[in-house]
């Protein structure tokens, strides 16, 4: 989808200055469209028949989402430079220096912001990664804003461990996704839901619009790079991930994270948080 190029902001993303600095003309003052990918990621989850014996990562994590919302963007990046115009991708690796995907996805048409913060659409749900391209070529059209579909509904509210999620406010300090990449977890977290050690799934797994994703994953091309499950599995169970050595971890674990260096020691820890949450046994 293309946007117009207009101050891109979201109310229930935080405060009206919270992407100050973000803005398309911020990034690059000539610009004029902003186009926005949505890849559809619901399809990359483990087999959970066997949750006692597995840890877990996000869908997001999984989909390697950076490099499979970069690479179908990089034909189109080069055609328009081709062209003689600028074009700029970016994939929300760094939110500090990135125009704000979710809120531009809901201004593009492809669906409306979630009682989780995350973007939601009546097809895909929100298993959904996001990427963009800012350019100078005036490519731009105007889509109805999608309307509102979480109603009354707060499940993925109610389902947060650690009481991360107001409505449509998100505090990060909490967030368990995040708290699995710092030092400081608070004490009274002993035990990680759902299995995640890196990443949690846990509000969107709650979320109605995801039921059916949950149930059967729409197949795609990209889920085809999906191949190495049988490999996965065998890595991501406990009895390998617990007794894992740095190594090892280097080699087979680091490189699925998608450009965050989580330590070996934080790795360790969030895996005996993991396998705590299901057997309740501290080691």
């Amino acid at each position: 989808m293309i946007s117009e190029i207009r101050y891109i902001d979201a109310e229930e993303l935080g405060p009206k200055d919270i992407f100050l600095g973000r803005q398309p003309k911020d990034l690059m003052p000539e610009a004029k469209s902003l186009i926005i990918s949505s890849v559809y990621i619901g399809g990359f989850r483990l087999p959970d028949e066997d949750l006692d014996i597995h840890g877990r990562m996000s869908r997001l994590t999984l989909s390697g989402f950076y490099f499979n919302v970069v690479d179908p963007l990089k034909p189109l990046r080069d055609y328009l430079i081709s062209q003689g115009y600028k074009a700029m991708i970016y994939d929300g690796l760094s939110e500090d220096n990135c125009v704000p995907l979710k809120p531009a996805a809901v201004k593009a048409g492809l669906g409306w912001i979630g009682k989780n913060t995350l973007l939601v659409n009546k097809k895909y749900g929100s298993f959904q990664a996001l990427g963009g391209i800012i350019t100078n070529a005036d490519l731009a059209e105007l889509y109805p804003i999608e309307e509102d579909h979480c109603g009354n509904c707060t499940a993925c509210i109610n389902s947060c461990p650690a009481k991360a999620i107001d409505p449509r406010k998100l505090n990060r300090s909490k967030c368990l996704s995040n708290l699995l990449e710092e030092d400081n977890m608070p004490e009274s977290i002993t035990e990680m839901p759902g299995n995640f050690f890196f990443e949690c799934d846990i509000c969107q797994e709650t979320c109605p619009w995801n039921k059916e994703h949950l149930v059967k994953p729409f197949k795609t091309k990209i889920l085809d790079t999906f191949k190495c499950q049988k490999e996965l599995l065998e890595l991501f169970r406990f009895d390998s991930l617990l007794n894992m050595d740095e190594d090892t971890y280097k080699e087979k674990i680091l490189p699925l994270l998608t450009g965050v260096n989580l330590s070996y020691d934080l790795f360790r820890r969030n895996v005996r948080l993991a396998y705590h949450y299901r057997h309740k046994t501290q080691i």
